[in-house]
């Protein structure tokens, strides 16, 4: 088979670069050298068809075609597949033994891109687009008439009206996320029966841009797309029994790539192979207060939802999240219908009846994914309660909720804390 000229090698430090020649290039670039009996027909046709389709998933000789973002978001995801073993194939390895990855070379390559990971600085620029994107989302300027995406999925408006799976900070590439699923996906997650997923069961994955405040903590800034993964093992059976779909922007014209585009989700969920092609199975949504659940029970030590002893927000909706990386920290904010829906109208102040549950995890380091973190261990529930003219403020702290004692200056400045965190934009 031939090989087309290299217009662009990736540029890496020496010994990233020898690791990824040895176990990628051979199908991953157009420097393929192959071995004696893969010149053998038929398995020439077989090893030919690999190649390319190899090189079309990724090519370090094309590496000047991509941009930086692409270039930095393919070698986290080589590194995540390379981590769970799914690249090199078992198949390819099997006969070119010398492409295996050591695990002094996951930690080579781990180490590398650790230094490849952005600081997320303040930025008055990217703040102020937020707040412009903000402002036009709730004045109605979003979407309408959205297209089906080019497999024939539906775009889902009541996403956003679905109960929270999990949250998570991407600061490779400079994102936050929070995901939410339908009635059938999360009486899957309540009930553990998330391997395999339901038919049935839909989860939706809202990305946003990054954007550190003054302080450092990192909020959901513009809002980048939203996707979704559609449970059904027959009619996806050719891409592992979910079907892919993707809007981007506010306005959500038009759906993201076209059909296609599933291949290149199926190859990032492929190391996910052993948990339904999932990265997390969510939030415990067991009853009573509760720490982090352990790894058996759940994928990514993936944090518990509380029940505090006023209220329970299990169907309440998330508002927003962020993360103030400085202490490791999580945070997620829930309301009840009417906060929720004051929240995303832009309003500052709520209404009587609302009620806003700010939760604090302890970050955990994501298993599924290098450099990203999760919500882990349980750390406090605070609640902010508009029954009268001043609102009434409740903290439970640690794993089993322990009220804290009453402070009304500490109160004050934490209701006014809450009450201005801005809703995340939901088209």
């Amino acid at each position: 088979m031939e090989n087309p000229p290299v217009t662009g090698d990736l540029t890496a430090p020496a010994p990233v670069k020898e690791i990824l020649q040895k176990a990628c290039y051979d199908c991953h670039s157009n420097e393929t050298r192959l071995k004696w009996f893969d010149h053998i027909s038929p398995g020439i046709w077989l090893v030919a068809s690999d190649v390319q389709h190899a090189r079309g998933a990724m090519n370090f000789s094309n590496w000047d075609k991509l941009s930086k973002d692409q270039q930095k978001a393919k070698l986290f995801e080589s590194l995540n597949q390379a981590t769970f073993g799914t690249m090199p194939p078992a198949q390819y390895t099997a006969l070119h033994p010398s492409a295996k990855l050591t695990a002094q070379d996951i930690a080579v390559l781990k180490e590398y891109l650790a230094t490849q990971i952005p600081k997320t600085e303040p930025t008055p620029q990217r703040a102020a687009t937020a707040d412009n994107q903000f402002a036009t989302w709730t004045h109605g300027a979003a979407a309408n008439d959205v297209q089906p995406s080019p497999n024939g999925i539906d775009y889902i408006a009541d996403y956003k009206n679905w109960e929270t799976i999990s949250s998570s900070d991407r600061p490779d590439t400079g994102t936050m996320k929070i995901i939410t699923g339908n009635d059938i996906a999360i009486k899957a997650v309540r009930e553990h029966k998330t391997n395999p997923w339901p038919d049935g069961a839909i989860l939706a994955k809202l990305q946003y841009e990054a954007s550190a405040d003054a302080n450092g903590t990192v909020h959901n800034g513009v809002f980048k797309q939203v996707g979704f993964m559609v449970k059904d093992s027959k009619k996806y059976s050719k891409t592992q029994g979910w079907g892919y779909a993707k809007w981007n922007g506010t306005k959500l014209e038009q759906p993201y790539k076209d059909a296609s585009f599933a291949t290149e989700c199926v190859n990032c969920h492929a190391p996910m192979h052993d948990s339904d092609f999932v990265f997390t199975n969510g939030i415990d949504f067991s009853a009573g207060p509760l720490g982090a659940p352990s790894k058996s029970d759940l994928v990514n030590k993936a944090a518990s939802l509380p029940k505090t002893p006023l209220f329970d927000t299990h169907g309440w909706k998330v508002i927003t999240s962020f993360t103030d990386r400085s202490h490791g920290t999580t945070y997620m904010l829930f309301g009840n219908d009417s906060a929720a829906q004051a929240a995303r109208a832009g309003q500052t102040t709520y209404p009587q009846g609302a009620v806003l549950s700010l939760v604090a995890w302890k970050s955990a380091e994501d298993e599924n994914w290098f450099g990203a973190t999760v919500p882990g261990a349980l750390q406090s529930v605070e609640q902010v309660t508009f029954s009268t003219e001043h609102p009434t403020y409740d903290r439970y702290d640690g794993p089993a909720l322990n009220k804290a004692p009453a402070d009304p200056a500490a109160a004050d400045a934490r209701v006014a804390y809450i009450v201005q965190q801005r809703a995340s934009i939901m088209p």
